[in-house]
């Protein structure tokens, strides 16, 4: 039940993400409910990201004590639950064993999740070509048929960067051999093209950053391997050539890439903007202030987004004061709740296990931790359910066995005929 429960938590994270919550009670019911006898009691560590997350959602139950708004700070820390719920499955529930068939249930679900997608855009453009030959005189743009394959309107389950990151570490999870082992050359293939295709269509500007990263990590660390070597690199260059072909041949990523560029050669932004790298420089600004006005105990659990949309509207951010935008970097979203304390703790959280991973040579570990931490430096990802239960789930999944052995000092009962 255990194994299953995670199976299709893996599944539903990029496909069916209201389930999430039931699957998430499921596994942890089913990974702590006693079946047979007594297990080991696995003590939290600083080399895993557990450890700090348990710390972290401790650290938001004390905000509450100088908070105000308790109706949005009981909100936060429902959607945050999941930096609890796993630590205590780790400390207290059975291991799984089959950690890669969960990996490569993950890796078929964004598959198909980019199938869909791509399905959907099809017959969106095709609704669209035959609505506008209906009419007479109207005429569509390139810019308009190129819409729906792109960015929010390509990605049907998730936001656009949750995507992105979640089809990275599919790859990832792709690119090791234990992973792929039992699947064909065929399969193999077919599964990394889709996923490549995905996170170039979801027009996320930090996935892409963040899978060229990820592709040069990999080629660097399997360069000895000559299939894994040309594999990487042809995928890598496929990815280059897809992009510069969209980037000349289609308005919507041009424009997308010209966003970014003359944001580049602005000294600040424009307060009346509109596009999300702007908004963005906005939002930190804001944030930024707040953070100094209080900058060792922050404003409370509850009140992050209050004195966020207070700040917008001093400053005129008539964009981030209409979308009620939080504050799109998750270290800062943090100091404004937290002060700098919350945020050392969350810097904690990557960079100690980050650490340790890299001398033990857990690589996925190690990318899986990048992945969120680069993230965070332009997504607020914990305070939405797609980016909390990805941490949590997949820090629990892939927490080495090693790190369950409790040290001396720590009180464990230990199980004899463990299954």
């Amino acid at each position: 039940m255990m194994a299953l429960s995670a199976v299709a938590l893996a599944i539903c994270l990029p496909l069916a993400p209201n389930l999430v919550p039931l699957l998430m009670a499921a596994l942890a019911i089913s990974a702590i409910w006693p079946v047979q006898g007594r297990w080991e009691r696995h003590a939290l560590r600083p080399d895993s990201p557990l450890l700090w997350m348990f710390l972290l959602y401790l650290f938001h139950l004390i905000g509450l004590l100088w908070t105000t708004n308790m109706s949005f700070a009981g909100l936060d820390l429902g959607i945050k639950a999941p930096l609890l719920v796993f630590p205590l499955i780790y400390v207290f529930g059975q291991p799984l064993r089959d950690a890669e068939n969960v990996q490569r249930w993950f890796i078929g679900a964004n598959a198909l999740a980019v199938v869909l997608c791509l399905v959907h855009a099809v017959s969106t453009v095709a609704g669209n070509l035959a609505g506008g030959g209906a009419h007479q005189g109207t005429a569509l743009s390139g810019f308009a048929l190129s819409v729906p394959f792109f960015s929010s309107e390509f990605s049907l389950f998730l936001h656009p960067t949750y995507m992105a990151m979640y089809l990275t570490l599919a790859l990832l999870f792709l690119a090791r051999p234990e992973v792929n082992r039992p699947w064909s050359a065929c399969l193999t293939g077919t599964a990394g093209i889709l996923l490549l295709l995905g996170v170039v269509l979801c027009a996320s500007k930090a996935g892409w950053l963040l899978q060229f990263m990820a592709g040069l990590g990999t080629l660097a660390e399997r360069w000895s391997e000559r299939s894994t070597r040309r594999i990487v690199a042809w995928g890598l260059s496929a990815a280059l050539i897809t992009g510069l072909a969209l980037y000349l041949g289609t308005d919507y990523v041009h424009e997308r890439v010209g966003q970014v560029v003359q944001t580049l050669k602005e000294e600040s932004p424009n307060d009346q903007a509109s596009n999300s790298t702007d908004d963005r420089r906005l939002v930190w600004r804001a944030a930024a202030a707040v953070v100094a006005d209080h900058p060792w105990t922050g404003v409370g659990t509850g009140d992050v987004k209050d004195e966020l949309l207070k700040g917008y509207a001093e400053r005129g951010y008539a964009e981030p004061l209409r979308k009620k935008l939080n504050a799109h970097d998750q270290y800062l979203n943090t100091a404004v709740a937290l002060g700098f304390g919350g945020m050392a703790l969350l810097l904690l959280m990557i960079v100690v296990p980050t650490v340790f991973a890299a001398r033990r040579r857990h690589v996925l570990l190690f990318s899986f931790l990048l992945l969120n931490g680069l993230n965070w430096l332009v997504e607020s990802m914990l305070e939405v359910q797609a980016g909390v239960v990805f941490l949590a789930f997949f820090a629990w999944l892939l927490t080495p066995e090693g790190s369950r052995t409790s040290p001396p000092n720590m009180l464990s009962t230990k199980r004899t005929d463990r299954p």
